[in-house]
């Protein structure tokens, strides 16, 4: 039995409306931004339904945690809604989604995610994390492009993996990994642009 729930009440209008906060999140990294045109499918948060709603379409795969890749309604309803390939191997995919549930496998999704090359820079993947706040826990200063000078976020109870490649990333800019911390339908944005500090 398919769950097919609603997605955007108006296609068109919604998604422009998410993806010019998508674009605010990512040109102002550490900026706050709701998504609140949408509910959640299934175990997915609001605000992870809603970006991939917005990015991605049936050319970009989409690679799950085993909860969410566990849940019929998550996947009945990115077939439905997005046409999105969903791929068994994260070094596949293009957007990956993290559940809160399954944190414990970060060190080894950011190992495998794919980073990009000098060629093709943008085969870097996108990632988002579902994250229990972002406005307590692991507090993190960010500079670089889009901040003034110096932004401090607190995003959750976060792995200590995910705190370490944050702090250490070994990958140079252009290449690297871009990142999406949602809590419900709010969601920070850290490029891979971003400098980050514990």
């Amino acid at each position: 039995m398919t769950m097919i729930t609603t997605a955007f009440a108006n296609a068109t209008h919604d998604s422009q409306i998410c993806f010019r906060r998508l674009l605010t999140a990512m040109s102002e990294p550490g900026t706050r931004v709701e998504l609140d045109r949408a509910g959640n499918f299934g175990s997915l948060s609001a605000g992870c339904t809603q970006a991939l709603l917005t990015l991605a379409d049936s050319g970009t795969r989409v690679w799950l945690s085993p909860t969410l890749n566990r849940d019929q309604a998550v996947l009945d309803n990115l077939r439905f809604h997005v046409a999105a390939p969903l791929v068994e191997r994260a070094s596949d995919a293009d957007f990956a989604v993290l559940s809160q549930a399954d944190l414990a496998c970060c060190e080894a999704l950011l190992q495998d995610l794919p980073v990009g090359c000098e060629e093709y820079p943008d085969k870097g993947a996108t990632l988002l994390i579902e994250t229990d706040s972002l406005a307590q826990g692991v507090e993190l200063s960010l500079s670089g492009p889009g901040i003034p000078e110096v932004r401090r976020v607190r995003l959750g109870q976060l792995p200590e993996a995910l705190v370490r490649y944050l702090n250490e990333r070994e990958v140079a800019f252009p290449l690297g990994i871009d990142l999406m911390l949602v809590c419900g339908r709010e969601l920070v944005a850290i490029p891979r642009s971003t400098r980050v500090e514990v």
